[in-house]
């Protein structure tokens, strides 16, 4: 199975991520994770919202992981959202 691409979500407008995402499945890339950090959680969500808004039923969720990850010695949230294109 390939391995899924990381698109790390940032400050960046939504669009940015929702185009960069689109072009990885042009690119052949099956799956792709969404994943934001700290005070990207919520937009993490609004790319993906967007990303569906935009595809429709071409794309699916495949499942979507929360936890914390270590960072300079304290805890960051974050919520990883794994899509995958439909063909």
């Amino acid at each position: 199975m390939e391995e899924a691409r990381l698109v790390n979500i940032g400050a960046k407008p939504v669009e940015d991520y929702v185009f960069e995402t689109i072009l990885m499945f042009q690119e052949g890339s099956s799956t792709v994770v969404l994943k934001g950090s700290g005070g990207f959680v919520s937009k993490a969500v609004d790319v993906y919202n967007a990303l569906v808004s935009r595809l429709g039923d071409s794309v699916e969720l495949v499942k979507v992981d929360i936890g914390s990850d270590r960072f300079k010695g304290r805890f960051k949230s974050f919520i990883a959202i794994t899509v995958r294109k439909k063909y």
